[in-house]
């Protein structure tokens, strides 16, 4: 696992003296890729499903998990719909859609983030082999997903708010003994930068970020190259500029490279697969590096997995995903 290595990978996705020369030199060209792209991409990152029929099922139900379990072939999933309870969070103006599987008398307590278009019930997904350890689970639709508050999405900015939020009602409402974070894709990177902005006066005990980024406006690059299959730098000027059109908000914010509040006490495990064509596993590696280099007693821990797509590790490898998680849960 080579840091140096991974980070250039990453940085790949940066301005430099050679890209920047180029765009100067076919700026005309550069200007009218950037406007096609914006209106192209706009309805990818703004226009996605919240409510309503996917794939001929009620979309953010439990119908739509059990539809989801079995298109991804996960078969021991331990949660009936009457154990689920759906229930509001927050002020009407802020209004945080959640639900939450209770086990009697535990203090012990999981929240599940889910991905970029995804829903607290693929929240759910994602951690229900906690609730056979004892542990109470509560998952929720990220802002601007299912019925949460927000027009747009900013990837994981405000929803990091969102998730202090709910930590700070879960202390106040409930008795607390242990509480972890869980996240996958968005998620991950929600959690990770909602513990570099509020976990010193809003602590839990553990995260696990399953397939993370490390910046939003690099990643928006990425997947931008992917999919249109030209140089990123060619047609991606001025993306956060667009982007604060709709958001609002100045998206360069998500970046988990800069140093914030100190969480050398926070174990973190990370987990990716290297197959993942939508958000390099060189960020988890990245990431795991800059963590360990804060700690002085070593407890974070990464996890690769030679055959995962994006978001794919846990079902790509069922048994193995849920011994390790737990087991890093333990320790």
């Amino acid at each position: 696992m080579d840091y140096k290595k991974s980070l250039k990978k990453i940085k790949r996705y940066h301005y430099n003296w050679f890209n920047i020369t180029i765009m100067i030199i076919l700026f005309p060209i550069v200007l009218i890729l950037s406007i096609i792209c914006s209106i192209a991409f706009v309805p990818y990152l703004f226009k996605y499903t919240r409510s309503g029929k996917y794939n001929g099922v009620e979309f953010n139900t439990y119908e739509h998990l059990l539809y989801d379990l079995k298109v991804k072939k996960i078969e021991n999933f331990n949660i009936n719909e009457n154990q689920i309870k759906e229930f509001n969070i927050g002020p009407t103006n802020e209004l945080i859609s959640a639900l939450m599987v209770r086990n009697k008398d535990s203090k012990k307590w999981v929240i599940g983030l889910h991905g970029f278009k995804r829903n607290k019930y693929m929240g759910l997904r994602n951690v229900f082999h906690l609730y056979d350890k004892g542990y109470n689970i509560v998952c929720f639709d990220g802002f601007a997903h299912g019925l949460t508050y927000g027009k747009y999405s900013d990837f994981g900015l405000t929803n990091s708010k969102v998730l202090n939020d709910v930590i700070m009602w879960l202390k106040n409402t409930y008795e607390v003994e242990e509480i972890g974070v869980f996240g996958t894709s968005m998620g991950a990177t929600t959690s990770l930068y909602f513990a570099k902005k509020y976990y010193e006066k809003n602590k839990v005990d553990w995260l696990i970020a399953d397939c993370p980024f490390t910046q939003a406006v690099p990643q928006i690059r990425f997947f931008l190259q992917k999919y249109l299959i030209i140089p990123w730098w060619l047609m991606s000027l001025g993306i956060n500029r667009n982007f604060r059109r709709y958001a609002k908000l100045n998206i360069k914010d998500v970046d988990l490279l800069k140093e914030d509040n100190d969480i050398s006490d926070l174990k973190v495990l990370f987990i990716h697969g290297k197959k993942d064509d939508f958000i390099m596993y060189n960020n988890s590696l990245v990431l795991y590096h800059l963590k360990s280099l804060t700690e002085k007693t070593k407890q974070s821990e990464i996890i690769l997995y030679d055959n995962a797509k994006h978001s794919s590790s846990m079902h790509k490898n069922l048994d193995d995903y849920i011994y390790k998680t737990l087991d890093f849960i333990s320790k």
